[in-house]
């Protein structure tokens, strides 16, 4: 009986293609999202609302495509840091040179700053982990779309520490177009239904703590 020699070619070959792959998506990471968070400046500038959509939803977004595309959890945690230090950079970067501009996708402290990294950066994780096919997927998409509602939260009410007066109703509905479209895409079948109670519970919860109810 013949033995069969292992490949070692391409095996190497293989193991050099994911490596190359997963070293492009770092660096599209970081590099994409400071492009987004200089588009993000820019519009600083211009109306109110507009700026309040676009920062910070387009960057969870780009954080749920970074995370759903990462090669394993830990490139998932790193991809989705980077992706998030990039555009918050840029955003920085930008209050250099227009110190009287707020952006307040940075918050104004730098707490706030802090918070809004590890918020982006979970979110990323959040959307690999619900690639899982039990209800550890549908908690994680839950929780994804339940942090990137609670933005919107803050900003309809009145007494929303990051209120943004005319967000409320329609800022509030494509938000949660947006919030529903990443479940559905992030899950299937009744996990996407589960995944929404989840997102349900994560914003009430919030809300009653905002509200003090």
């Amino acid at each position: 009986m013949a033995l069969i020699e292992p490949n070692y070619t391409l095996d190497f070959v293989e193991g050099d293609r994911r490596d190359r792959a997963i070293l492009r998506h770092m660096v599209l990471s970081l590099f994409v999202g400071m492009t987004l968070g200089v588009v993000g400046a820019l519009l600083a500038y211009g109306p109110e609302l507009l700026y309040a959509l676009y920062g910070p939803y387009v960057y969870i977004v780009f954080v749920v495509v970074v995370g759903r595309t990462a090669a394993g959890f830990g490139w998932a945690v790193l991809a989705s840091a980077l992706a998030t230090f990039g555009s918050t950079i840029s955003l920085m970067a930008a209050t250099i040179f227009a110190s009287e501009t707020e952006f307040p996708v940075l918050g104004t402290d730098g707490a706030q700053v802090n918070l809004t990294i590890v918020i982006l950066a979970s979110i990323g994780v959040l959307s690999y982990l619900a690639k899982r096919a039990d209800l550890g997927g549908d908690f994680a998409a839950g929780a994804a779309g339940g942090l990137a509602a609670l933005e919107a939260v803050d900003r309809s009410l009145p007494i929303g520490p990051g209120h943004v007066p005319g967000f409320w109703p329609w800022g509030a509905l494509a938000v949660a177009v947006l919030v529903l479209g990443m479940i559905f895409t992030l899950r299937h079948g009744l996990g996407r239904v589960r995944g929404a109670l989840i997102a349900l519970i994560v914003v009430s919860s919030y809300f009653v703590f905002v509200a003090g109810l």
